[in-house]
């Protein structure tokens, strides 16, 4: 279960990051875009996971 956590976690990084990378494109800050979205999801994906131990 753990490895499926982990796993879960860096699939929803990657969309957000494409996400971001698309929101940035239309404030011509690409990379920027991608990487505020991915950090956000990390934080909230590492928040998750420590409110949820099994």
């Amino acid at each position: 279960m753990k490895k499926f956590r982990t796993v879960a976690a860096v699939v929803i990084m990657f969309f957000a990051a494409m996400a971001g990378y698309f929101v940035g494109a239309a404030l011509q800050e690409e990379m920027g875009g991608a990487i505020l979205f991915a950090v956000i999801a990390g934080f909230a994906c590492v928040i998750y996971n420590m409110d949820n131990r099994e």
